[in-house]
């Protein structure tokens, strides 16, 4: 009984992480940066590195349960012309990070259903306890 609590609740912080890092990634999908000399300065205007967009990976747990880290999407950005940006390399160009919202929101879909599914496990167990101390 207690394996299975230690496993609901695992997976309702994997679900959370989850949830976190595809919100991080559509709210900052925006920030551009320059392409050219990412984190320098170039005469006289300081480039920074632009957002890096997380993924998750969530693998098993030999006790149970599971765990999920985030590691960064490579590659983390993707070039589009934009010359009227204040980041425009040479060429027009722009980076902005490597995010695709239909991806994230099915990633945020996956993660309220599988936090729901781990949230009834464990009223379902609660209600089980609650009837065996009845007994």
């Amino acid at each position: 009984m207690f394996k299975a609590i230690q496993t609901s609740v695992s997976g309702l912080i994997a679900s959370s992480t989850r949830l976190n890092a595809a919100a991080n990634n559509i709210v900052n999908s925006q920030v551009r940066s320059s392409p050219e000399a990412q984190g320098t300065a170039v005469a006289g205007q300081a480039f920074k590195a632009g957002y890096t967009p997380q993924r998750v990976e969530q693998t098993s747990l030999p006790t149970g349960g599971t765990r999920a880290t985030t590691i960064s999407v490579s590659p983390a950005s993707l070039s589009v012309y934009d010359p009227s940006s204040s980041f425009a390399g040479e060429g027009g160009f722009v980076n902005l990070p490597n995010v695709s919202f239909p991806a994230e929101i099915a990633e945020m879909i996956r993660a309220s259903h599988a936090y729901k599914a781990n949230a009834k496990t464990l009223s379902s167990i609660d209600e089980t306890f609650k009837a065996l101390l009845k007994v």
